[in-house]
């Protein structure tokens, strides 16, 4: 038990240490290394590859509308997303509803008033 046992946690660590040393070049070799890095973190989640890759493959109009959703939502821990029978997935995000209420007020073209302004 004790030899064997040994001998696999010491060739564990050797792999451990050579993926390391792989990941360091690789970040040294790139012009944005926090962002590599940041990269790599997500990487590891589980189903965030497959999730990724979906994304990637959206149709450019879907795509787009996605990743404007995302960028209105400040705090993506209020998105809140229901999937129906049908296959049709509703995202919801208090700060995107705001946003696009806003939005819709300051540019309503009413003829008789000037464009209200927000203080």
């Amino acid at each position: 038990m004790g030899r064997s046992d040994g001998n696999a946690r010491a060739a564990a660590k050797r792999r451990a240490k050579a993926r390391t040393e792989r990941l360091l070049r690789i970040l040294a070799e790139c012009s944005n290394p926090a962002q590599m890095l940041e990269l790599y973190y997500w990487s590891r989640e589980p189903g965030m590859i497959d999730l990724v890759r979906g994304i990637a493959a959206m149709p450019e109009e879907a795509r787009a509308a996605f990743e404007a959703f995302v960028a209105l939502a400040r705090d993506p821990r209020m998105i809140r997303g229901v999937l129906s029978a049908h296959g049709e997935l509703t995202l919801v995000s208090p700060d995107v509803s705001q946003t696009i209420a806003l939005a819709r007020y300051t540019t309503d073209d009413d003829a008789d008033e000037p464009t209200p302004t927000l203080n």
